[in-house]
């Protein structure tokens, strides 16, 4: 795809994001607004709570003081032939609240005046004070409670007693309002001193109003609250922590309680705390705040919270914001899938040349991909194929353990040899000369190309460097760069073993296809060698040499002489004792060496299991230890022991010929049981 292209999809895409910001920066600043405006209304409608409040106390206020300076309720209080003061005072307790619209009235006298008069006492209202008159408005309940609240008897009392301690007519108001906390609501209460003469202003007694500040009240008196409005400005009243209106929903409905959690947890409750709270996915604004006549220092001091909606303030920009926010999808939507459908082509190509260039990695140099067109992708697929030609032709001469380690760390193409120590691995077919002379070229070609392939792979599941194929050989190698230090003789034991395995399964196969059988000898030997690279400047072989590598050979050799198909030297036991089960076979002197070296068998896996092999062992290490220990008869008593359980033990064959020579032509003193290979 050419730049053009790209910058038109870049174009469609800036078109997209500029829209989107302009969705969300006019919603921010609409956002803000609409939080101005419910602030402010939550301010006005907290204010007109207030005032409310405040006209309703007035209005008590009016009906109490007119009432205890008119003429009928002094002469009542003073006339000494009226038995009945307390129904009297009962009937003037209504007009208090009829004319106050209260929802209780009362009146509470001197205890020595009610009792001289004759007043029974309905409620104490303090130590001084007895309540003898109570109204209250139809359907209203709790009345007892209210006579019984500390709150309200502590108002009462502490208003009496302000006229006690200053006597002489000195007190400044003669009524008094608050909104107190009583009985589990909050209520205005509204108070005034009843006099025994107006003249001297002589108190004997107080009148009382009470007025719930409940729901029903706020409802009628703030006829915003209701739901004709589409977003009202709702009120809830509390006290202390009990919430004890709410125009949101009832007292203990979900709504309510979550708006007054929410405000409680604010640091204070005072005028101006504001706060969000959200109810079933919709955001309130809501402001607390305490009332004007709300007596401070009281331990549940009356609040109101104001609380309005402002996703439904936000609703009207919701809509023009939803369309625009349609508007940016669909553009955006046609901007990618004018990218998608514009790269798709691209990056389909070059995630094929991708995917290509790993199996390549892996060594699948004959990977190619497809070439269509005349483009840059095009010329890169060409080029790419061209590669892989080269690479499928070089890996025929080159091992892909190899490959995959110049492909992980290229430093290996210039790096000096070194010596390491690994293991080195060496295996032969049993007479493949005689084999091959009565064989056609290509028929024994084409059954050693299948032989290799299968040993092969069991060389390379194990992570080992095939070095070379030498007629019927194979040298392989473990060891750094390819694998972990001190892995690489486990690796070399365990590839042994599948390779017998394998071998053993194409001897069925070449066996019911009527072809000659391969046996194989396999020699391996663990010591430091020299690893690199080692030729001219054309030319140079990734190899390894050393002593070591010898005596590997040696080693594939020695199998002929015991009848064993696998020899190992004493360091390659030593590394793998933990992961392959061994036997001790012999000591040897191998061709060029003038030191004996202690040679073992593998014979399994120990993850395989190895019990079935444990008799073989202990029969084979005790014969060994009678041969050296020149106990020849009875070590031939114990090989042919051995031998009856396993006839074709090529080893214990072998150990049984040299106790019966040794038994025949007895050794010298200098005798060390070691055995000197005359051959390579």
């Amino acid at each position: 795809m050419s730049l053009r292209y790209k910058a038109l999809i870049a174009v469609v895409l800036l078109v997209a994001v500029l829209t989107g910001a302009l969705v969300v920066t006019s919603g921010q600043r609409f956002e803000e607004d609409a939080r101005a405006r419910i602030t402010s209304d939550l301010r006005k409608d907290a204010g007109f709570l207030n005032t409310q409040v405040r006209a309703a106390s007035r209005i008590s206020r009016t009906a109490l003081e007119g009432s205890a300076e008119s003429s009928e309720l002094v002469q009542l209080l003073t006339n000494p032939d009226i038995a009945t003061l307390g129904d009297n005072l009962l009937t003037f307790a209504r007009y208090w609240r009829e004319d106050s619209e209260s929802d209780i009235a009362l009146a509470a006298l001197d205890a020595f005046v009610a009792d001289d008069k004759g007043a029974k006492m309905i409620a104490p209202a303090g130590k001084d004070l007895s309540i003898v008159a109570v109204s209250a408005r139809d359907q209203f309940s709790g009345a007892d409670r209210l006579l019984a609240d500390p709150e309200l008897i502590a108002f009462v009392d502490g208003f009496y007693h302000e006229y006690l301690d200053l006597k002489e007519g000195k007190v400044d108001q003669y009524s008094q309002a608050a909104v107190l906390p009583v009985a589990g609501a909050v209520f205005l209460v509204v108070q005034t001193y009843l006099f025994e003469s107006i003249q001297d202003r002589s108190v004997v007694g107080i009148g009382v109003t009470l007025t719930e500040i409940s729901s029903r009240w706020i409802r009628g008196n703030l006829p915003s609250a209701g739901e004709e409005d589409a977003n009202p400005v709702h009120k809830l009243v509390f006290s202390g922590e009990v919430l004890t209106a709410s125009t949101l929903g009832e007292i203990g409905s979900a709504s309510s309680q979550a708006v007054f959690k929410r405000a409680l947890s604010m640091e204070s409750t005072t005028a101006g705390a504001q706060f969000e709270v959200e109810i079933e996915g919709e955001t309130l604004m809501g402001l607390t705040l305490s009332s004007d006549l709300g007596p401070t220092g009281l331990q549940n001091r009356p609040g109101f919270i104001t609380v309005k909606s402002l996703d439904k303030e936000f609703a009207s920009f919701i809509v023009v914001r939803r369309g625009l926010f349609i508007f940016a999808a669909v553009l955006g939507l046609v901007a990618a899938a004018v990218a998608y459908f514009g790269a798709y082509t691209v990056i389909r190509r070059l995630r094929r040349i991708e995917e290509a260039t790993m199996r390549v990695r892996e060594g699948r140099f004959d990977t190619q991909v497809r070439v269509r067109g005349r483009d840059e992708l095009s010329k890169l697929g060409k080029a790419f194929n061209d590669m892989t030609t080269g690479l499928k032709a070089l890996g025929l001469y080159t091992h892909e353990t190899l490959a995959r380690s110049v492909l992980d760390k290229p430093e290996l193409l210039g790096q000096a040899s070194t010596r390491e120590e690994g293991s080195i691995f060496f295996s032969d077919i049993k007479g493949f000369t005689t084999i091959a002379e009565g064989m056609g070229a290509e028929a024994v070609t084409a059954q050693l190309n299948e032989y290799f392939g299968e040993l092969g792979k069991s060389l390379r599941d194990e992570r080992g460097y095939v070095d070379k194929f030498i007629g019927d050989a194979i040298m392989a190698f473990w060891g750094p760069p390819f694998v972990k230090s001190g892995d690489y003789a486990v690796r070399a034991c365990s590839a042994a073993l599948a390779c017998l395995a394998a071998c053993a399964e194409l001897r069925v196969k070449w066996a019911r296809d009527g072809k000659p059988l391969f046996f194989q000898r396999i020699g391996i030997a663990t010591g430091e060698v020299v690893v690199g690279n080692i030729g001219t400047e054309t030319k140079k072989n990734f190899t390894v040499i050393g002593d070591n590598v010898n005596l590997a050979s040696r080693l594939e050799g020695a199998n002929k002489m015991y009848g064993t198909e696998i020899l190992v030297d004493q360091r390659t036991a030593e590394l793998a004792k933990g992961k392959v089960l061994f036997r001790e076979i012999d000591r040897i002197i191998v061709v060029g060496k003038h030191e004996p070296v202690r040679i073992y068998q593998p014979i399994a896996l120990l993850e395989t299991g190895t019990q079935a092999f444990r008799g073989q062992l202990v029969l084979y290490e005790k014969a060994l230890d009678r041969y050296r220990g020149r106990e020849f008869v009875a070590a031939v008593e114990t090989l042919n022991e051995l031998l009856a359980q396993q006839p074709d033990d090529g080893a214990a064959k072998w150990l049984l010929g040299r106790c019966q020579e040794l038994i025949a032509h007895p050794p010298g003193d200098d005798w060390q049981g070691v055995t000197t290979a005359t051959s390579k």
